[in-house]
């Protein structure tokens, strides 16, 4: 039993003494691929979860007001032409309104959405680009 451990302990020995990676040799490097690293794409400011923006503030009547960022101000500013003319809603009684307070960072827009068919979220959806 003894004579056998002796020879188990040999072939180890001799079995690692072949291996490439052995004691007389280095080892030899292991090809890496490189994996890319993209960056995230930046999300749409329409769509921004950190602030939580564009939130109901109130219903007063008909009109709903909403707080949303500098950004989405921004892109309402860009799609207002498109959404209430083009697309007829100021003719089925869409009315908009907007108002910013840049010393406190505020930016509002007021929306009633006349007899559309559509909801006030709706309408601002469409006005931010998500529709």
């Amino acid at each position: 039993m003894g004579r056998r451990w002796i020879v188990l302990a040999l072939a180890a020995a001799l079995l690692a003494g072949c291996h490439p990676s052995g004691p007389d040799r280095p080892a030899a490097p292991t090809p890496t691929t490189p994996t890319p690293t993209v960056p995230p794409p930046a999300p749409s400011p329409s769509t921004t979860l950190v602030s939580a923006l564009p939130r109901l503030l109130r219903v007063a009547g008909r009109w709903h007001q909403y707080e949303v960022s500098p950004q989405q101000y921004e892109i309402i500013g860009k799609h207002l032409h498109q959404v209430l003319f083009r697309e007829r809603l100021w003719d089925q009684g869409v009315r908009f309104g907007a108002n910013h307070v840049p010393e406190q960072h505020l930016y509002f827009v007021l929306i009633d959405p006349g007899f559309s068919g559509l909801s006030a979220r709706q309408i601002l959806d469409r006005l931010l680009g998500i529709i």
